[in-house]
């Protein structure tokens, strides 16, 4: 007869069907409670179980009940082999080092092995013993342990180690574990010795304030004086070799009594415990887990170093800012995550400090007086997050671009770096030549023996000034040149003094500028920037408008030091260091700096330099010098002879066409000529320099139009020019 309509085919039993997984899985867990119970009950099947694995069938019974769960269940924890591999590997390892302990008198007699670890046990160490030794055993032993809770935990080995490496460092620091514990601020209590551990930058600062040495304590003698004696290498009657020795031979230091002294406020430590527990909560709420490593105590930021668990992505922290500055109850703004640290395995949450201590001008060029050997050109920057003084040699940088916006500290910046350069060289190895379009920030500067010119701030002259220092540097290529050396340093040691002082440029606003003056700007910049290093001049240029309009390609191309204040837009932060972050400082110098040798920026606190500070030092060095000879040439249109080797005036039919430009506009300026007359900026300066001698036009005032002194061009070429004007 034929099979009935509808009856089902069974399923042949075999070993990969769910029949025989069930009861393999049954046998399994009965084998792996016998072993865990084995230990505590007496007959004849225990006694045996301990006999063959002693007290270490407990952990082989554990390894059994994952196997028979492998069986049971379809999740993924439980089919891992690196996870069953390690289960075994730490049985085994188990094992073998409760036999370890056992006194050698009693290896004679293996029945007394049955509580350590039975027969397997005493085999496995008897094996490593008769191979290995006892002390490279115990190695052996500690080793297959680590490596067997990274199979378990999946933790890696890298990472175990630099936990192990913390925890040598700082005694007393986190515990690792594979997961996080619960919890709460209302631990802190149980948490105090582990933050204890972790906090750096408040016993340090301390102890790095004591080691500065201040100006009452160093011997002023040898400290603040400068005696050169000119040593002549060179023959005078080489072309373009400066054979006049140093001017300035006894110059003296301004002392660090003129500067006021660091005013410090107390850190309170259960702070930043607080807000690592919160930081931590927070970020467990959202499935992160992570544990606070390290806390570092800056002088106006506080950063978190976050060691993050395995396969949870970095960005899933970087998009919990907002999040965490919500629960740090502070700005959303203000909150920056830095991933990774350089140079570490961890991720930095940096908040605002709730006692911020700013850093002053004083405790910096203490620290920068005690290594003064070690730089050209100090500038002095300011402190890290961890507290640490960052000051940079602007020789390695080799020029700076400073940007930010309205009243985040670029000026005082700026100051702070030209009082660290005043406060360690003399007039005779740097010179400066400032440019001011706001008139008022470097005003105390004028009257110094260091400045070339007095300080510019008509931006006309502006594009002379840098004409002036192109010609500067192509002059000192052809001394280099004939001295046959490559650099201003080997330069000055040939002639055993400075006698190529370094010329430092800086402009305090770079966009208005670009503005008035445009492509000439641009171009002399360039120029200097590629070329004028190895002579000695460096370019500190600052805007507070950072576009692509006022920071153009070519410029930062040129400018490998950046420093980067509060500026208002991320697009903005990534015109001045090609990335985000500039957005989220707090402003009053907290900055961004990065370098050739730092292309990740770090964070600083920029020193500050009080006003009282400024005047005090200016005036010392002011005092020292009664007359001070400043040069015209800097800021001079240089006189082109005109076509047939006469000189451009009166017989030049352009200079008569300007005289009718003036006129008609009654008013006088460069660039005016240059857009009426379709003529360089050279050209159209010098024009300027003639009417002046001419009387046609009145002397400059500041940044505005001169005035016209004429009403017709007759006053100036005589009655009959009226026929001779081109028409």
């Amino acid at each position: 007869m034929g099979r009935r309509k509808g009856s089902k085919k069974k399923k042949d039993i075999n070993i990969n069907s769910d029949e025989t997984k069930v009861f393999v899985g049954i046998i399994l867990t009965i084998l792996s409670i016998a072993l865990i119970i084995s230990p505590f009950f007496d007959s004849h099947l225990f006694r045996s179980i301990v006999t063959t694995f002693g007290y270490s069938s407990v952990v082989f019974g554990f390894t059994t009940l994952y196997l028979a769960l492998r069986f049971f269940s379809s999740k993924t924890i439980f089919k891992s082999w690196k996870l069953q591999l390690g289960l075994l590997f730490f049985s085994l390892t188990f094992a073998a080092f409760l036999t370890f302990w056992v006194p050698n008198e009693q290896l004679q007699s293996p029945t007394q092995f049955e509580f350590p670890a039975g027969m397997l046990g005493y085999n496995i160490h008897l094996f490593l013993l008769s191979y290995l030794g006892r002390f490279i055993e115990f190695l052996v032993l500690i080793v297959s342990f680590v490596v067997s809770i990274s199979l378990i935990t999946s933790i890696k080995l890298s990472q175990i180690r630099d936990y192990i490496e913390k925890t040598v460092e700082n005694t007393g620091g986190l515990e690792f574990k594979g997961s996080l514990e619960d919890i709460k601020p209302q631990d802190l209590e149980q948490d105090d010795k582990r933050m204890d551990g972790i906090i750096n930058g408040l016993d340090s600062k301390r102890e790095e304030e004591q080691d500065i040495i201040f100006a009452n304590d160093a011997p002023k003698s040898t400290e603040n004086h400068i005696h050169i004696a000119p040593k002549k290498v060179v023959d005078e009657n080489d072309m373009g070799l400066e054979s006049q020795g140093p001017k300035y031979t006894n110059w003296t230091f301004p002392s660090l009594d003129l500067l006021q002294d660091p005013i410090v406020q107390p850190q309170n430590k259960d702070v930043f415990k607080k807000n690592a527990l919160i930081i931590e909560q927070t970020l467990r709420s959202f499935g992160v887990l992570a544990k606070v490593a390290e806390i570092s105590v800056g002088p106006t930021v506080v950063q978190y170093a976050l060691s993050i668990s395995v396969g949870i992505k970095v960005s899933k922290v970087r998009n919990l800012t907002n999040d965490l500055a919500l629960a740090l109850a502070a700005p959303s703004s203000s909150v920056r995550i830095e991933a990774p640290i350089p140079g570490t395995s961890l991720i930095g949450i940096e908040a605002p400090n709730p006692t911020p201590n700013y850093v002053y001008e004083k405790e910096m060029v203490a620290q920068l007086l005690k290594d003064k050997s070690k730089y050209e050109l100090p500038l002095i920057l300011g402190k890290d997050v961890t507290g640490k003084l960052i000051i940079r040699d602007l020789v390695d940088l080799p020029h700076v671009l400073v940007a930010g916006a309205t009243g985040t500290g670029k000026s005082v910046g700026i100051n702070s770096m030209l009082m660290g350069l005043l406060m360690s060289k003399s007039p005779d190895e740097l010179r400066f030549i400032l440019v001011d379009p706001k008139m008022v920030e470097m005003a105390p500067y004028n009257g110094i023996p260091h400045l070339l010119t007095p300080v510019i701030t008509d931006m006309e002259l502006v594009v002379n000034a840098l004409q002036w220092a192109i010609e500067e540097m192509l002059k000192r290529y052809r001394m280099l040149k004939q001295a046959g050396v490559k650099k201003i340093t080997e330069y000055n040691q040939q002639m055993g003094f400075s006698a190529m002082p370094y010329i430092i440029i800086v402009i305090d606003e770079m966009a208005d500028l670009m503005l008035s003056t445009g492509v000439d700007v641009e171009t002399k910049v360039v120029r200097l920037a590629q070329m004028a290093r190895a002579v000695g001049i460096h370019l500190i240029l600052a805007t507070q408008r950072p576009s692509v309009n006022v920071i153009t390609g070519l410029i930062k191309a040129n400018m490998p030091g950046r420093v980067a204040f509060n500026v208002t837009t991320a697009i903005d932060s990534r015109v001045v260091i090609d990335q985000i972050g500039a957005e989220t400082l707090l402003g009053k110098g907290d900055m961004l700096f990065k370098s050739p040798s730092h292309p990740r920026p770090i964070r600083i606190q920029g020193a500050f330099t009080d006003n009282k500070d400024l005047d005090n030092v200016i005036k010392f060095i002011k005092d020292q010098t009664e007359i001070v000879e400043y040069t015209d040439e800097v800021t001079k249109a240089q006189v082109v002879e005109a076509k047939g080797g006469t000189s451009a005036g009166a017989d030049d039919p352009v200079f008569r066409q300007s005289i009718d430009v003036i006129i008609n506009a009654q008013k006088a300026s460069a660039s005016l000529l240059q857009r009426k007359l379709r003529i360089g900026y050279n050209r159209a300066a010098r024009l300027m320099d003639e009417l002046e001698e001419a009387g046609a036009i009145g002397p400059q005032d500041g940044s505005n139009p001169r005035k016209v002194l004429i009403s017709s061009a007759s006053q100036i070429l005589g009655s009959d020019s009226n026929d001779e004007l081109p028409q």
